[in-house]
């Protein structure tokens, strides 16, 4: 026999869970419609004059935006893995041509190319995250709607996001796993050398624009050649990915800025000079850091050798031995 001592609170609990299928039924109508989620919508029930207060997702944001946000997110990212991943199905591509792979080892390539473009996207989640949430948090209804819609075209990933999978760590171990000896030597070969081109090629093009604007001499023109070409080793990469592809005169000419100030006036007159600077001050921000950086690599590896020094010394020390000098740095 139930127990009938509490009518009322079992009819209460029968109607909580028809609520709640119910609830739970139109959940599942709204993510299949997807209606718009700035669309506010009043609960039954709720008294004339009465505010409902409105729900916040964990971001604090109001839930409408939050779902909307997300929701962008999500078709930009899926926009996203789609170029990343047929930039390394050019990759498997070639390595195919140059290394003849079986059918074999060509399902276990694309196999790993699906999970380093996926990999590669955390930072551009982040990224994502990170703007879209900043610049609308004090926004609110069609004016929030309005702003995320123009920001499709944001590129969050840098101008060379695309080939991020193919220098993650899973893609070249799976290289390592799946390729022969011999296939790894080849292809590897083949990237150094289209690298080495491609510095090259870079470097005798900034030392072009330079000549055009400063009208070096012979000699000029050889040891500027010699800076040039080593910043081309040392930031092509970085230059690449900061700019993309398309160079313009003032930045290719500012690839002499890798080197210091002293450097170059030992090249230069004093006219060419403030030429050169005048014609490369808008990029003066990234090689300001790079010097920054490589003065600090710098520091770290005297630091590093001083250290080394030190312990040679210690360890000569307590064996007896004669001990080695130590030569300030």
């Amino acid at each position: 026999m139930p127990d009938t001592k509490y009518p009322g609170a079992l009819l209460a609990l029968v109607f909580a869970l028809g609520t709640f299928f119910h609830s739970s039924s139109l959940v599942a109508q709204n993510v299949i419609n997807e209606p718009d989620p700035f669309i506010i919508v009043e609960k039954p029930g709720a008294d004339a004059g009465e505010a409902e207060p409105e729900a916040t997702a964990a971001d604090g944001m109001p839930e409408p935006l939050s779902a909307q946000i997300s929701q962008h997110i999500l078709k930009l990212a899926e926009a996203e893995r789609d170029k990343r991943m047929d930039f390394m199905k050019v990759v498997i591509d070639d390595i195919v041509r140059l290394c003849k792979l079986d059918s074999s080892q060509r399902d276990s390539l694309e196999l790993a190319a699906k999970g380093a473009s996926e990999r590669s996207m955390k930072e551009w989640h982040e990224q994502a995250e990170r703007y879209f949430r900043t610049r609308l948090e004090s926004t609110e209804g069609d004016a929030a709607k309005e702003m995320l819609e123009g920001m499709g075209s944001v590129n969050f990933g840098g101008n060379r996001s695309e080939e991020e999978g193919e220098s993650l760590d899973l893609w070249k171990d799976t290289l390592k796993d799946v390729l022969t000896e011999e296939q790894v030597k080849r292809y590897e070969s083949v990237l150094e050398q289209r690298y080495r081109d491609r510095v090259d090629a870079f470097a005798k093009m900034s030392v072009s624009t330079i000549d055009d604007h400063l009208r070096l001499t012979p000699d000029q023109k050889t040891r500027m050649a010699e800076l040039v070409h080593g910043a081309a080793v040392d930031y092509l990469v970085d230059v690449q990915r900061y700019w993309g592809d398309y160079f313009e005169r003032g930045m290719l000419m500012s690839l002499a800025n890798a080197s210091d100030e002293e450097t170059l006036k030992a090249i230069l007159t004093n006219e060419q000079f403030d030429r050169l600077r005048e014609a490369t001050s808008n990029f003066d921000h990234f090689w300001d850091q790079k010097r920054r950086l490589k003065k600090a690599r710098e520091k770290a590896a005297l630091k590093r050798k001083a250290g080394e020094a030190e312990e040679e010394y210690r360890e000569a020390e307590e064996a007896g031995e004669e001990a080695p000098e130590v030569k300030e740095s």
